[in-house]
C-alpha cells in the first residue's frame, strides 16, 4: 500500500488552488497511490476530498511572515523567507506522519512545495482539476450575489466594512440577494456553487469561484504583473488561473470604485454573464475569447514551448493578444 503525504501549504490560498492542489492530484493519479496525508491549514480539506484523504490540520500561526505565493514574506520589508526556513518551521509534522506510516506499513512519498515561488501552469502536463460542484440542498433564489472581502494587505488599499454594507445595501434596494463569502472551503464551495455573481478586490475567494465556474466581477490594481511571468492580472483570471474558462469581468484600477459605481457594474455583470440572469450569447463569447488565449498561452509562452518563438511574436502574443 502507498501513501503520499504532502508538506504544509504555508502561502496565498489562491496559489494554493491554482498552483499546488491540482499538483498534488496530478503526482497521486500517476503515483497511483492508495492514500493522500494532506497536512495543511483549517478550513481547507474540501479542495482534496475527490481522493481517499485524510486531511490533518497543521497550526500555522506561529509561522514567521506572511503568505504571499507559494512562502512567506517578513512585513513590510517584503523580504522572503528561506525555503530551508520554511521547511525547517513545518518538518515536525511532517516527519511524524511519515513515520506513523512506515510503522504501520505503508510505502510513503513525501511532496513538499518549493516555498519559492514556483509556479505550476494550469495544464494537464502539470495540474489535473476538478470542477468544484456541490450546491446546497435548497437552491438559492435569484439573483445571488456572493461579496467575497478581501483582508490582507497588499496592493490597493482594501474596503472599509462601510464600503461593503453599502454595496450590499444598494443591491438589495434593486432586490438582489448578497451573501458574504464563508472562510470554510465547504460552505465557500456549496455557495459558489450555486450563486449567480461572485465579486471583490482581488482575493483567493475569487480564484475558488473559478474552480466552481461561477461567474465573476473582480477590481484589480492597473496592469498589476505577477510573479516571474509577467502576466497582469487581467490575464491571470481570464486565461492562466482559468482552467475551467468560467467567465469574469476585470476592472484595472488605480484605486476602488465607490460602491454606487460597484453596484452598477455588478448589475451590469449579472446581465451580462450572471449563471441564471446573463446573456447566453455572452458567455458564448467570452468562452470563444477564452478557448483561443489558452491556446496561445499553451502554444506560445509556456514552459517548453517558448523557446520555439522569436521574442517579437512572444511580446505580441503576451501584451497584445492576451
Amino acid at each position: 500500500m502507498r501513501a503520499l503525504v504532502t508538506a504544509p501549504y504555508v502561502g496565498e490560498i489562491g496559489w494554493e488552488l491554482m498552483s499546488w492542489q491540482g499538483r498534488v492530484r496530478r503526482v497521486f493519479a500517476r503515483g497511483r497511490f492508495d492514500r493522500l496525508i494532506v497536512l495543511g491549514a483549517a478550513g481547507r480539506s474540501e479542495f482534496y476530498v475527490d481522493m481517499p484523504l485524510d486531511y490533518r490540520t497543521v497550526d500555522l500561526v506561529a509561522l514567521p511572515g506572511d503568505p504571499y505565493e507559494d512562502h512567506r514574506v517578513m512585513g513590510d520589508s517584503f523580504e522572503p523567507l528561506p525555503a530551508d526556513a520554511i521547511r525547517a518551521a513545518v518538518r515536525e509534522p511532517v516527519e511524524t506522519t511519515v513515520e506513523q506510516l512506515r510503522s504501520a506499513g505503508w510505502e510513503v512519498q513525501t511532496l513538499w512545495p518549493a516555498y519559492t515561488g514556483r509556479f505550476w501552469p494550469c495544464d494537464n502536463r502539470y495540474q489535473e482539476f476538478v470542477r468544484f460542484h456541490r450546491p446546497p440542498p435548497d437552491p438559492l433564489p435569484a439573483p445571488w450575489v456572493v461579496l467575497i472581502q478581501r483582508t490582507r494587505s497588499f496592493g490597493l488599499k482594501n474596503w472599509t466594512p462601510a464600503d461593503w454594507a453599502e454595496l450590499g445595501g444598494r443591491l438589495d434596494d434593486r432586490g438582489i440577494n448578497t451573501s458574504i463569502f464563508p472562510c470554510d472551503s465547504r460552505a465557500a464551495i456549496e455557495v459558489l456553487s450555486a450563486c449567480d455573481l461572485a465579486v471583490g478586490q482581488s482575493t483567493g475567494g475569487l480564484h475558488l469561484a473559478a474552480l466552481c465556474s461561477c461567474p465573476r466581477v473582480v477590481w484589480s490594481g492597473h496592469q498589476y504583473l505577477c510573479t516571474s511571468r509577467e502576466m497582469t492580472n487581467r490575464q491571470r483570471y481570464e486565461t492562466w488561473w482559468n482552467p475551467f474558462g468560467a467567465p469574469v469581468q476585470v476592472h484595472e484600477v488605480t484605486q476602488l470604485p465607490p460602491p454606487a459605481e460597484a453596484a452598477e457594474q455588478v448589475v451590469r455583470a449579472l446581465e451580462a454573464i450572471g449563471r441564471r440572469t446573463g446573456s447566453g450569447a455572452s458567455r458564448i463569447a467570452f468562452r470563444a475569447k477564452w478557448a483561443v488565449r489558452s491556446w496561445l498561452v499553451r502554444q506560445v509562452i509556456q514552459n517548453g514551448v517558448y523557446a520555439r518563438w522569436p521574442w517579437p511574436i512572444q511580446r505580441w502574443v503576451r501584451y497584445k493578444l492576451l
